[in-house]
């Protein structure tokens, strides 16, 4: 197993930028043309790219699965295109995967290539899976902001209005909004969602599963004994994966 923690020049952010990469040294699930399968796995709101492999086994999974595992770094910037500030939705879905592929030898073939977050990253991996779920075989979210009209609404991690406007500007759009997003009865990706029952975040993620089960969205919810903590997600990210290779 390899691990890079490395800096790139964005052309789509105009200035460098950290990615972590976690590379199996095993082979066992590369394809034809050298390529590995590979999970974008999106950080926290207080979180950075290293976090998952620092706090989470993401390492040992990647190595006992062959998946290479990609974590980007977007600052506090809730994989938008903010109102006023980065582009980082159009640098993680559009360069990223560029960069990735050239870096690492990782996929483009939407057919083993999965997303997966936690909380502001939960909300990024279902944001950018269905707005295009035609990258994806599969994706997953943890614990995840499902609903940010009401999430900056509520404000409940204390984002002040100069940072929130900065994100939303006067709102949340229509293409920012997973309600709206899953509604358009597009061809998702299977999705995993767990939460945990002790976690702040867990009614709005009830309120996105009934949702997306009365729209008939392919898509396994669990929730089991956890907060907002990184337990959960260490037993998240492996169910996760296992998930994506059934």
């Amino acid at each position: 197993m390899a691990y890079f923690n490395c800096t790139v020049f964005s052309e789509t952010l105009g200035m460098m930028t950290d990615i972590a990469a976690i590379i199996p040294d095993n082979g066992m699930r590369r394809l034809e043309n050298g390529d590995y399968p590979v999970v974008y796995l999106l950080h926290g709101l207080s979180d950075n790219h290293s976090a998952w492999s620092r706090r989470t086994k993401a390492d040992l999974y990647a190595e006992e699965t062959g998946i290479a595992i990609v974590m980007p770094e977007v600052q506090r910037g809730f994989y938008q295109d903010m109102a006023f500030g980065l582009p980082y939705f159009t640098f993680i879905t559009e360069e990223l995967p560029r960069i990735c592929n050239k870096l690492f030898r990782v996929t483009n073939d939407p057919a083993y290539t999965f997303v997966a977050g936690l909380s502001m990253g939960g909300y990024g991996a279902m944001r950018w899976a269905m707005t295009y779920p035609e990258r994806f075989a599969k994706a997953a979210c943890f614990s995840a902001v499902t609903d940010v009209k009401h999430f900056f609404g509520n404000n409940p991690c204390g984002m002040g209005e100069a940072e929130r406007r900065s994100l939303v500007g006067d709102g949340v759009e229509d293409a920012e909004d997973l309600f709206f997003l899953s509604a358009q009865k597009r061809n998702f990706p299977p999705i995993l969602q767990c939460c945990g029952t002790s976690d702040f975040l867990l009614e709005d993620n009830r309120r996105f599963h009934e949702h997306l089960t009365s729209l008939g969205v392919d898509h396994r919810y669990e929730e089991w004994e956890g907060g907002h903590e990184w337990r959960f997600w260490d037993a998240a990210i492996e169910k996760a994966l296992a998930f994506f290779l059934q």
